[in-house]
């Protein structure tokens, strides 16, 4: 977050009758979040079977992050460049991005819950120009949605690209009968849709994921109940610790219980959120 930003959400809560600066600093020990799975890793329970091997009944095996599923990994990181992975905590896969674009769109659709899988860098896709000459593209991302298992897959491109390489007409092309079992869909995302304040919240829900913790989830859905219209978070969130509380919004923002009132906007510049009663009774 720029200092801008926290100087927007600091005049915001002193609006609000709220002033940070005023609040005591605790100087125990410090206040940390208690998730119930590895952050990154996944463990499987293995069932020793010959019980005077001196093992454990049933001892653990972590698994480490897995390797991306991309056909071509991103080259090495430059001064000028971006170059990265993101672990998906749900997956518990990496997945791979080139360029500040593909970054904000991988954040966007791993913290999407109805995103099933993301893949990144697909295999190459041939398609004809007008001509009749065969051309081949290679996707950043294609992305499955639902149980029904939508497939879409993604061009993350900046703007200024899209004239000047002709990309609406190629897209259009292949969307018009080259997909085949590809995809279901093709399309372009540029900077007017990633944008910053999304890649900040789909990043903000990504942590909370991996530390999310099953007991403040239970506590803060019960807490739903009782509540009605648009609230301020620090209030829905008062009897938890501030990381706990926050933590738990997040992971609710993302099971769709919770709604920002802005989500183009960074959640602590304007921190409320309302109540999705149709999700909250399925849940009951």
């Amino acid at each position: 977050m720029t200092k801008i930003d926290q100087l927007i959400r600091l005049m915001g809560e002193l609006d609000r009758g709220y002033d940070r600066t005023k609040t005591a600093v605790s100087a125990g020990s410090r206040t940390v979040l208690q998730p119930d799975q590895p952050t990154h890793s996944r463990l499987e329970m293995l069932f020793a079977e010959d019980e005077g091997d001196g093992l454990p009944d049933e001892p653990e095996l972590s698994i480490p992050t897995g390797e991306p599923l991309a056909t071509v990994l991103p080259p090495d990181r430059t001064q000028g460049h971006v170059r990265g992975y993101v672990p998906n905590p749900r997956t518990k896969r990496s997945v791979s991005y080139a360029s500040t674009l593909e970054r904000i769109c991988a954040y966007s659709q791993i913290a999407n819950a109805q995103i099933h899988s993301v893949e990144d860098q697909p295999a190459n896709l041939y398609y004809q120009k007008e001509t009749g000459n065969e051309h081949y593209t290679r996707f950043d991302y294609r992305s499955v949605f639902g149980r029904n298992r939508y497939t879409v897959a993604i061009a993350v491109r900046p703007s200024h690209l899209i004239d000047k390489k002709d990309l609406r007409d190629t897209i259009s092309r292949i969307n018009s009968g080259h997909l085949g079992d590809f995809a279901d869909e093709a399309i372009i995302l540029t900077e007017n849709e990633l944008t910053y304040p999304l890649g900040w919240n789909s990043k903000a829900i990504l942590r909370s994921l991996r530390g999310r913790n099953k007991e403040h989830c239970e506590w803060l859905t019960d807490r739903l109940k009782d509540v009605n219209g648009w609230i301020e978070i620090r209030h829905l969130t008062k009897g938890l610790p501030t990381a706990f509380g926050l933590n738990a919004v997040w992971c609710l923002i993302f099971d769709g219980l919770l709604e920002p009132f802005r989500r183009d906007v960074l959640l602590p510049n304007m921190p409320f959120v309302s109540v999705n009663r149709a999700k909250l009774e399925e849940v009951r």
